[in-house]
């Protein structure tokens, strides 16, 4: 037994009519007739009680029919399957963002992606870009959102979009009541560069900016970690640094934002292995391409 038989088995079982089934069919009329006989040999079962005039399923040919009809719509829901899967329309996606990047790209992306890809499953989180490194080198995530330039030859990325770095102060500080902070003015004060366990994104950035304005910066980061971090902005006249998605956090919390003049940039890349760039990944890749053509975002 075949598709073959079964198909021209459906279409008799359907329109009870040799001759209307062999049109459907695009086939003769004898070739239908043998088909069908083909399959009652091999069934050992009479599917069709035929006369000259009449032809009518037996109680036989009539479960056969509704099995069959399960039979090539599970075939079709098979192809289908196979066809979304090749066009990255179904699957499995792990992807993971660092804070800026959650806000501005990630949450969009899953509005996005559940909208145009209803069968995909999304395995979103967030994640601090260096941990997106490990668990993509390991095979463990799809695509990450991270700061970047990125420099590992098993990876590939591509710049999104820039953020801005903000100074993060508390309410009580000198500075508090300004809007903008110049970098020049910084060694006048007590900063931190970075805390313990952090990318140095951000260091990297206002050091960098600083250089080109030709204004010496130290680096000075904390040895503490995050939540030492912010109890020490919290608690003294220290100057933090932020990405601005983080500092409008802060703000929420009750501290000031500084824009810095001249103003230090991050880069947001999507990243993911080199061996795992396939049509789901270029999917996200051009849906993140779109987001991040929004006019200024983060901005």
């Amino acid at each position: 037994m075949d598709f073959r038989e079964l198909e021209v088995f459906r279409a008799v079982a359907e329109d009870l009519h040799f001759g209307r089934a062999a049109e459907r069919l695009y086939v003769t009329q004898s070739a239908v007739s043998q088909q069908l006989r083909r399959l009652e040999d091999e069934l050992g079962l009479l599917l069709f009680h035929r006369t000259s005039r009449t032809v009518r399923l037996t109680p036989a040919g009539t479960a056969l029919l509704a099995e069959v009809r399960k039979i090539f719509a599970a075939r079709d829901h098979a192809i289908q399957v196979a066809q979304q899967a090749a066009a990255g329309e179904r699957g499995r996606l792990s992807i993971a963002a660092n804070y800026p990047a959650s806000r501005l790209l990630l949450l969009p992306l899953i509005e996005r992606l559940r909208a145009s890809h209803p069968s995909l499953t999304l395995i979103p989180r967030e994640l601090p870009s260096s941990e997106q490194m490990a668990e993509l080198l390991r095979g463990e995530l799809d695509v990450g959102l991270a700061y970047g330039p990125i420099a590992n030859a098993s990876l590939c990325s591509a710049k999104l979009l820039e953020v801005p770095v903000v100074a993060v102060v508390r309410s009580s500080h000198p500075l508090a009541g300004s809007g903008v902070l110049g970098l020049s003015d910084l060694p006048r004060h007590r900063y931190i560069t970075a805390h313990a366990g952090a990318t140095s994104a951000i260091e990297d950035s206002l050091m960098a900016r600083a250089a080109v304005a030709g204004i010496r910066l130290r680096r000075s980061p904390s040895a503490t970690d995050l939540s030492g971090y912010l109890l020490e902005l919290e608690t003294s006249d220290t100057i933090g640094f932020s990405s601005l998605p983080r500092g409008e956090q802060s703000r929420a919390n009750g501290m000031h934002v500084l824009r810095l003049e001249p103003e230090p940039l991050l880069e947001l890349h999507a990243v993911w292995a080199v061996q795992r760039h396939d049509s789901l990944v270029n999917s996200v890749l051009n849906e993140l391409r779109d987001l991040a053509t929004a006019p200024e975002p983060g901005r």
